[in-house]
């Protein structure tokens, strides 16, 4: 059998005519000499109504500024393109999206003819799909310019709101304190010391959510560190906790010899958090333990409660903003103490952990630290 009698060779001008893809030839000046059926019905044509038409024509405006500056000289340089994205133009004005490969060729002979051999592919649903992923990208981006505007408005309210609130509590506190130096009434004292108490309590959510303010505008925690004695720092945070939880019983195991390179009031303030915490949601019948001391050269502090469990998934975001007046609604406060702890922990390079079983809830601050700078 010769090549020309093969079944297969006599089936292609079938396959020529009735493919899922567009065959076109052009001349050496871009026109259409021939092209199957399908090319010439996507775009509303007859195959012989494309005969002598220059393929430019039939191209978008930006797909005939393209092929004229970028295609038609990388053909000439090159001899082919593939998977060009361009759209074609059809016969009521509708715009058809198509990838296109071509592929120059010149006829054997010295000077032959040169033509152009050229596949098109729909790419409807492909155009259709980076439509919608640009849509989902776009709108993507928007969310999330909108949420980072939103975060830093909020942000900026709230160190407005801090900054506002500490005159007229300043004013506050020094009132009733000349208060309390007065002749009162059983009665009269009792409500002055409630109104120092409460002015006290608002005074630690300011700072609080001025500490977050900073933290977040900021770019994070400034420390102000040099030598200090912690040992007398820490005793007086207990102390001073322990006056105002008089019923309570505290457990103090504090032994750090020499002064340590820290920013004192910021590591007393995550002693502070964590016992204040500790007191207010442990167990009032169980005592609460604090422990410092160095350990391998690294500072431990330890504040160990026995209330209520936490639970694991808690224990997970414990330490960022909000999380426990999420967890817990109806406690006091705003759950940034943990939060900021933390922080401060960090700018010291050390950490702060929890742990909770039934045997206690445990929160371990540890830094290196170099003991008698």
């Amino acid at each position: 059998m010769s090549g020309e009698d093969h079944p297969l060779l006599r089936d292609f001008g079938d396959f020529f005519e009735n493919s899922l893809c567009g065959y076109a030839i052009l001349d050496g000046e871009d026109r259409f000499v021939l092209c199957n059926g399908p090319l010439a019905r996507w775009l509303g044509h007859t195959v012989e109504e494309l005969k002598g038409r220059r393929f430019a024509e039939l191209l978008s405006i930006g797909g005939k500024v393209f092929h004229e500056t970028h295609l038609a000289p990388l053909l000439k340089m090159q001899g082919h393109y593939s998977e060009v994205s361009l759209e074609m133009v059809c016969r009521d004005g509708s715009r058809l999206p198509v990838l296109v490969n071509a592929m120059r060729r010149q006829e054997a002979d010295e000077g032959g003819m040169i033509f152009t051999r050229l596949t098109v592919l729909l790419a409807v649903e492909r155009h259709a799909y980076e439509a919608s992923l640009r849509q989902a990208r776009d709108t993507a981006e928007t969310k999330l310019m909108d949420a980072e505007e939103t975060a830093v408005l909020r942000e900026q309210f709230i160190a407005v709101l801090g900054h506002d609130l500490r005159n007229p509590l300043g004013a506050i506190t020094m009132g009733t304190a000349l208060l309390a130096e007065s002749e009162l009434s059983p009665r009269d004292r009792k409500l002055v010391g409630a109104m120092e108490s409460s002015a006290l309590r608002m005074s630690e959510l300011i700072e609080n959510v001025m500490d977050f303010a900073r933290f977040r505008l900021g770019g994070g925690v400034v420390l102000n560190r040099r030598p200090s004695d912690l040992q007398k720092s820490f005793s007086e945070v207990v102390a001073e906790l322990q006056v105002m939880h008089l019923g309570r019983q505290i457990e103090c195991d504090i032994a750090i010899d020499g002064l340590v390179d820290c920013d004192p009031a910021r590591l007393s303030q995550i002693l502070s958090n964590l016992l204040a915490n500790a007191l207010t949601h442990g167990a009032s019948d169980e005592p609460v333990q604090v422990t410092a001391t160095v350990e391998g050269g690294d500072l431990v502090l330890q504040v160990v409660n026995r209330g209520e469990v936490i639970p694991e998934a808690i224990i997970e975001s414990l330490f960022q903003p909000f999380t426990r007046e999420e967890a817990r609604k109806s406690q006091n406060g705003l759950g940034l103490g943990l939060y900021i702890a933390s922080e401060v922990a960090k700018a010291h390079g050390g950490s702060l952990t929890a742990a909770s079983s039934s045997e206690g809830t445990e929160f371990v601050f540890r830094m290196p630290v170099v003991v008698g700078v």
